[in-house]
C-alpha cells in the first residue's frame, strides 16, 4: 500500500516554510483569504520575508492597515528596500506623509554594506601608477549610509595614510555620486608632512556585495589623479581572501 502524501496544510503545520507559502498561494487563488493569511503568517513567523511581504500587502489591500504593519516592519528590519517601500505606502495610506517620505529616503541605502574594504588603482596625471586600500564605515545611523567614515592608505609616487570623511548621494538604489576629504601624514614627503586631499566621483552598487567607483582626486602637494575602485562588503572580502 502506497504511503499517503501529506497535504500542503499538513506539511505547513509540520513546520515546512515552502509548504506554507504554496498553501497560502493556493488559498488566495481560491479566494479563501482568511486561511491564506494564516498560512502566510505561519511562514512569516518561521522567517520567510517573502511571506511577510505577501501577508502585509494582502492585509493592506483588504484595508487592514493596523494588521499590515507587523509583517511589513519585519521585512523592513531585514534591511529590505522592498519592505521599506511597502511600509512607506502603509504610512502614506494612514496620512503620515513625513514618515512615508523618510522611509523612501532610507530605502535607497538599506541594502548596502555597513563595513567594506576597497581596492583602488590611482593613475597620476603626471604619469606612473599607484594604488590605494580603504576601509569604509557607513551605518544607517549616519544619514542612512550617505555619510561615510574611513581609513585610506595610498601608495605609489606619493604615499600617505589618511582618515576620510565622505558623502554619497543616492540617485537610485544602485547609483550615487560621491565626494570625500582625505587628511593624514605623508609617508615619503618630508617637505609636506601632512597630506590634505579631496576626491569626487561616481559609484555603482551591487546591493550589499559592494560597488565599483570611478573618480578624480587632488591634494595640496599638487598631485592630481584618476582613481578606479572596487569595494566589497567585509564578509565578501574575507571569503575572497580565504579562497586565494
Amino acid at each position: 500500500m502506497e504511503a499517503r502524501v501529506p497535504t500542503l496544510e499538513e506539511q505547513c503545520n509540520g513546520g515546512r516554510v515552502s509548504a506554507c507559502e504554496a498553501w497560502g498561494q493556493q488559498l488566495t487563488v481560491d479566494h479563501r483569504l482568511e486561511e491564506a493569511d494564516r498560512a502566510f503568517g505561519l511562514a512569516c513567523a518561521m522567517g520567510s520575508t517573502s511571506a511577510c511581504m505577501t501577508q502585509g500587502k494582502s492585509r493592506m489591500a483588504q484595508g487592514d492597515l493596523e494588521g499590515a504593519e507587523p509583517p511589513l516592519r519585519k521585512v523592513y528590519e531585514e534591511n529590505s528596500e522592498e519592505g521599506a517601500l511597502a511600509l512607506a505606502d502603509l504610512r502614506e495610506a494612514r496620512g503620515d506623509v513625513a514618515g512615508a517620505s523618510r522611509l523612501r529616503w532610507e530605502a535607497l541605502g538599506l541594502d548596502k554594506s555597513t563595513v567594506e574594504f576597497a581596492l583602488g588603482w590611482r593613475i597620476p596625471w603626471q604619469g606612473g601608477l599607484g594604488g590605494s586600500l580603504d576601509v569604509n564605515v557607513q551605518p544607517m545611523g549616519l544619514g542612512a549610509r550617505r555619510l561615510t567614515l574611513g581609513a585610506n592608505i595610498a601608495f605609489g609616487s606619493e604615499s600617505s595614510l589618511n582618515a576620510t570623511v565622505g558623502y554619497q548621494h543616492f540617485l537610485t538604489n544602485w547609483a550615487a555620486p560621491y565626494a570625500r576629504v582625505l587628511v593624514g601624514p605623508s609617508l615619503d614627503n618630508r617637505r609636506a608632512p601632512l597630506n590634505v586631499g579631496a576626491e569626487v566621483g561616481f559609484k555603482v552598487f551591487a546591493g550589499s556585495i559592494g560597488h565599483f567607483a570611478a573618480g578624480l582626486g587632488t591634494s595640496f602637494d599638487g598631485s592630481t589623479y584618476t582613481v578606479l575602485q572596487v569595494g566589497m562588503d567585509w564578509i565578501v572580502a574575507l571569503m575572497v581572501l580565504a579562497h586565494m
